[in-house]
């Protein structure tokens, strides 16, 4: 496929297979909500609140592993022009992903094991690590899917790793297992989302990774301004889960991660959104076709705001029943961190359009610089609220550094290209 039937013919299919691909998510989500309700009810609030904490530190590693190579990756096999040289971007990226992944989940153990938490979680982080490096694994092999714009193909394999998980928990619930054994559930799901991809993507995905230093250090370099701002990101969000359980009453921190776990299923939906048209981002970036990549841009944020402004209204008014239905009275301590972590959760999903374009046009420096900003107010407030405030206190904090990086985003992208401002469309149609 040429840059310029990308650029002229295939904005509305990318858009479509954004949604597509969403709403693919979306479905795996319902199974992964179920299962999650299967969970809470299974498990104490307290054991729930342990169960996010070791996730959450995971979270952290895995953003570590990341180290900015899937959007550095995905834009370096996009414009490359020869099938060798994406093979070379491929093995590369998986290479630096085998060895630093394992060396995160140490890490993360280690900080576990520090922070006195008890064996149980430790063993888990270890356990459920695992997981995290088959998931960095597939990943990878999925870049050759989402070039070429097979969409269903990707969505396949998410679904996969989805219900796989969904299926774990609910199985593991019925059979009366203790909290150890469902850590292991993210590694049968990693498992089967390294086959499927492998299956699905074909001879492009067959590639062996290339180990040496050489090869994948300058593709960090480049990563290395996305690579911080992921940390810091993901840092903020999830260290709040983490400063709970420190700072905090294990109940609370169950509120809170409950709460947490109700709207991470949802979050990657905004990733799979604009990771779909991030190769025609890119190419019209490259192109310096700024109207093409201004149009691409707003009908995207369109599609998430649309999406957002639904869930928050939905959750606003819904949480009391929902959780009281779906989980029982014991945790109704979660429906007001619930209901401000939804708005939180609409503008990181606004932030993350403005961080595809950012990447998209080489100007990913600026990310550290916001996510720095972010960090420091969820800090502050974090541990100004939380000790006193608890899982509310801690939601604050969430919807505080979510805002504070959403319009930092917004703001030195469009002092880098002015020419992108969205203008009142963006806001006008999902309103009406």
């Amino acid at each position: 496929m040429s840059d310029a039937e990308l650029l002229s013919g295939n904005a509305g299919r990318v858009i479509r297979g954004g949604a597509t691909r969403a709403a693919g998510y979306a479905a795996g989500s319902l199974a992964l909500m179920g299962a999650s309700v299967v969970l809470l009810r299974h498990l104490s609030v307290t054991d729930v609140g342990r169960y996010v904490t070791v996730m959450s530190l995971l979270a952290i590693a895995g953003s570590l592993s990341d180290t900015g190579l899937t959007v550095i990756g995905q834009r370096e096999y996009a414009t490359a022009q020869e099938s060798a040289a994406r093979r070379n971007v491929l093995g590369s990226i998986l290479g630096a992903r085998l060895i630093l992944a394992p060396l995160a989940v140490v890490a993360a153990a280690l900080f576990a094991l520090l922070a006195g938490y008890d064996h149980t979680m430790v063993r888990g982080t270890l356990i459920a690590g695992t997981g995290i490096v088959l998931v960095a694994v597939a990943t990878t092999l999925s870049l050759p899917l989402s070039n070429a714009l097979r969409l269903g193909a990707v969505t396949a394999s998410e679904g996969v790793r989805q219900l796989v998980t969904a299926f774990g928990l609910v199985l593991l619930a019925v059979l009366g297992a203790g909290l150890e054994p469902f850590f292991a559930v993210s590694c049968a799901a990693g498992l089967a989302g390294v086959v499927v991809t492998l299956a699905l993507a074909g001879s492009p995905a067959r590639v062996a990774p290339r180990l040496q230093r050489r090869h994948w250090a300058p593709l960090l370099r480049d990563a290395a301004p996305v690579a911080i701002a992921l940390v810091l990101g993901v840092l903020y969000v999830r260290g709040l889960v983490i400063l709970t359980s420190l700072t905090t009453s294990a109940v609370q921190t169950g509120y809170f991660a409950t709460s947490f776990r109700l709207l991470e299923v949802i979050a990657p939906i905004s990733i799979l959104l604009t990771s779909s048209v991030f190769p025609l981002l890119a190419r019209a970036a490259a192109a310096r076709d700024d109207e093409q990549l201004r149009s691409a841009l707003t009908r995207t944020a369109q599609v998430v705001l649309l999406f957002v402004l639904a869930l928050v209204l939905f959750v606003l008014f819904a949480a009391r029943p929902v959780v009281e239905t779906l989980v029982g009275p014991s945790y109704a301590g979660a429906i007001a961190p619930l209901r401000i972590g939804v708005v939180a959760l609409a503008a990181g999903f606004l932030t993350q359009v403005w961080v595809t374009a950012l990447v998209a046009i080489r100007e990913q420096r600026a990310l550290v610089l916001t996510n720095l900003l972010a960090l420091a107010s969820v800090v502050v407030l974090g541990f100004a609220l939380v000790p006193s405030g608890g899982a509310r206190g801690a939601a604050i904090a969430s919807l505080t550094g979510e805002s504070v990086l959403c319009l930092a985003t917004l703001g030195m992208l469009l002092r880098a290209r002015p020419a992108l401002a969205p203008g009142w469309s963006l806001v006008l149609r999902p309103g009406a």
